[in-house]
């Protein structure tokens, strides 16, 4: 494996090669770079949801399970146990192995056990089944304690580690992707656009309405981008929003922190596609059929 995990642009997706009638490769994280190949990482075929980076690892959730690429190995740690399945959303905090997941069963953390495998714990068991449906996960970075949930009834609030859940008044919508920058929480619906919040609890719509569910948001050069069922979208979330691209579902969009302008989206089906200018123009980058997660390069310093 000459792709390193940490530097490279990490896809999520189904890359497919024939031979004859034969497909030789497929579903799993690819490494590259835009203008160049995209190898396999390691020899995980899972169909990836989310990836995320911290200072140690690459983490993949995915369709049959939760898996890590740590610096130093060669190879694909597993960390879902037997009652964590198909991980929707992921995120990041302290501990060992310092991550909350979300799943169709609800929101769940775990610790080792005294083989060091990772055991699950779910803080979902007492609600309804459209408030465990989790889409979209967001540790709040003024308390890791404190966990955004969106859900297919809305955003749920986690409080002391789990121990606790509150509805927002963001309800009775699904809620498929949360992001936080100025200061603010930001939440994509299934309908009805972009809504922001300060707690996490009282949400309003910000900027015009949007077609179509919200899948995953971002931002680039002071702008909100949001990646869409019917397309890219921009805006400063106060006027109408501006559709960027080719008209498709958008699953995923990253933006490269080294250059603001150079983006990777993902579309499912529709492949990767990618833009130098912030969206004034793209192109598809040949051989990806469905892409669900995109992540950029670490950044330098």
């Amino acid at each position: 494996m000459n792709t390193d995990a940490c530097s490279a642009w990490l896809v999520g997706g189904t890359l497919a090669a024939t031979s004859g009638i034969h497909v030789i490769q497929g579903p799993g994280l690819y490494g590259g770079a835009p203008n160049g190949a995209w190898t396999r990482i390691g020899h995980n075929q899972a169909t990836a949801f989310r990836l995320l980076r911290d200072k140690r690892r690459v983490v993949l959730s995915a369709n049959h399970g939760l898996y890590a690429w740590e610096r130093g190995e060669e190879r694909w740690l597993q960390l879902h146990d037997e009652t964590l399945t198909e991980i929707l959303a992921v995120a990041s905090t302290s501990g060992d192995p310092g991550l909350v997941a979300g799943c169709p069963y609800g929101v769940a953390t775990a610790t080792r056990d005294a083989l060091g495998a990772a055991r699950w714990t779910f803080h979902s068991d007492a609600l309804g089944p459209d408030e465990r449906y989790t889409n979209a996960l967001l540790v709040d970075p003024n308390d890791e304690s404190r966990w955004l949930a969106g859900s297919e009834a809305g955003v749920v609030v986690y409080s002391d580690s789990g121990a606790h859940a509150a509805r927002s008044n963001l309800w009775d919508v699904p809620v498929r992707a949360l992001y936080y920058t100025c200061d603010r929480f930001w939440a994509g619906a299934e309908r009805g656009g972009l809504f922001s919040s300060e707690d996490g609890l009282h949400w309003e719509r910000m900027g015009g309405k949007i077609e179509g569910a919200v899948y995953d948001i971002n931002e680039a050069d002071n702008r909100l981008v949001a990646a869409t069922g019917h397309g890219i979208v921009a805006g400063d979330a106060e006027g109408p929003w501006q559709r960027l691209g080719p008209r498709m579902l958008f699953a995923t969009l990253a933006v490269d922190g080294r250059d603001p302008q150079r983006w990777l989206a993902g579309a499912s089906p529709g492949g990767l596609w990618h833009t130098e200018d912030g969206g004034q123009t793209w192109n598809q980058l040949d051989g990806f059929k469905h892409v669900r997660a995109v992540l950029p390069p670490e950044e330098k310093a």
